[in-house]
């Protein structure tokens, strides 16, 4: 508790410091259309988050915070506003300039692990490095294997998914995330799948591997719980910013 506490007093210093953000966020709006006409997902959001820190995206369902999490994320396209996320603006990138620069300095935690059931653990948490071809094959193998170890699956490298429980197939997707060592980190609903004893392990987890990593991790959870550990809090109902960090 006292070291959360610590955290979260340091990240109000930076803020108050006026820290350059790693994501800063001015006037996103997120509309599609339906049968009923013009549905606004998104209005209005203006939002800065500080190098390092860790931020819990919160509200009920259907209150847009996914939606949210994938427009910092360059996942999708904003219908209004703008998005800086690493000091690129992210409207002003084309598709494949987006997945360039997530691919670099971005990694991602999903609720249903998204791991390629054709790969085995190694070899999917090796992916992210051989697509971006930069690497010896033998330091991309090395480097995988060092992060299954972290996440304590040496002894499962060779398995597939199937082959692996909810709570290993989450440690593999944890791996993957950290592998090209991420400037950012975003998690949705990490947890969603899994029982809350392997839970609040993966958690231990995945906040331990980011402090190490010196990552900022942007997090959208329904725990409130989990939510208190982060240093900040945003709040999203209908659509709307109710609290958090404003710009």
């Amino acid at each position: 508790m006292a070291g959360t506490k610590l955290r979260k007093f340091l990240f109000k210093v930076s803020m108050q410091n006026n820290i350059e953000p790693v994501i800063e966020v001015r006037g996103l709006s997120k509309r599609v259309n339906d049968a009923t006409g013009e549905l606004t997902i998104l209005d209005q959001i203006d939002l800065s988050i500080a190098k390092g820190s860790s931020v819990a995206i919160v509200g009920a369902s259907g209150s847009g915070k996914s939606t949210l999490l994938g427009l910092l994320a360059g996942l999708d396209s904003a219908s209004g506003g703008s998005v800086r996320l690493l000091g690129k603006e992210l409207s002003t990138l084309n598709e494949d300039e987006r997945a360039a620069l997530r691919s670099g300095a971005v990694g991602f935690v999903f609720q249903s692990f998204q791991l390629m059931p054709h790969l085995t653990a190694l070899e999917n948490v090796m992916l992210p490095l051989e697509l971006r071809a930069e690497t010896p094959h033998s330091e991309i193998a090395a480097r995988a294997r060092a992060l299954l170890d972290q996440v304590g699956l040496s002894q499962r490298t060779g398995h597939y998914p199937k082959l692996l429980s909810g709570g290993e197939q989450q440690r593999v997707a944890l791996a993957r995330a950290f592998v090209t060592h991420p400037a950012v980190l975003f998690a949705d609903e990490p947890t969603g799948s899994l029982d809350a004893a392997t839970g609040y392990a993966i958690i231990d987890l995945m906040f331990e591997m980011n402090r190490r990593n010196g990552a900022t991790l942007v997090l959208v959870t329904h725990d409130q719980e989990l939510a208190e550990r982060c240093d900040a809090t945003v709040t999203i109902e209908a659509g709307r910013l109710v609290n958090g960090l404003g710009v």
